[in-house]
């Protein structure tokens, strides 16, 4: 019983020495990290540190990795809201959204994909309501800067960043 016990435990140490290399019997696991991506160290519940793009040698045992995409993301919204003039309109844009903090965007909130869109649907509220309905159809360019402006401001909090936003139509 010993000796299949003895032969057993040598198997497990050496598939493991050809599978994960020999860093892998001192505790260690490789992580490869994407060119467009992060990767945040966790121990024990904590931020220990973020890991850039390449291989990387991270202890094994109390440990949690979250990927971050980095790549800027595109989102379509149909908006119905107020002018300033009262007139209802229904907004058609376009948004480019960007994480530029990772652990902020991470811990901040459980999805920050939703709490952009709440964010940025709340930003197009506010500025229509500022806005005559024929300012708002008239002027896209200085609209969508007005919005773009005003939506960095608000989602630095959650890490992102608005690359840009483009109104595409308005319908009254």
């Amino acid at each position: 019983l010993i000796v299949i016990a003895v032969i057993a435990g040598a198997w497990a140490w050496i598939s493991t020495l050809f599978r994960k290399g020999t860093m892998a019997l001192l505790g260690f696991d490789r992580i490869c990290v994407q060119q467009f991506e992060t990767v945040l160290l966790y121990r024990n519940g904590r931020f220990e540190r973020a890991l850039n793009p390449g291989p990387h040698r991270v202890r094994t045992g109390s440990r949690q990795l979250a990927r971050i995409d980095l790549r800027p993301e595109v989102f379509r919204f149909k908006q119905g809201t107020v002018s300033a003039d009262r007139f209802a309109l229904n907004l058609i844009y376009v948004v480019r959204t960007q994480i530029i903090a990772p652990q902020a965007s991470f811990e901040s909130t459980q999805s920050y994909r939703d709490e952009v869109c709440m964010r940025l649907q709340s930003v197009v509220k506010a500025v229509c309501s500022r806005k005559t309905r024929l300012e708002i159809q008239m002027d896209h360019q200085t609209f969508s800067n007005n919005v773009q402006k005003a939506a960095s401001q608000v989602f630095r909090s959650i890490g992102c960043e608005c690359l840009t936003f483009e109104l595409m139509q308005v319908d009254v």
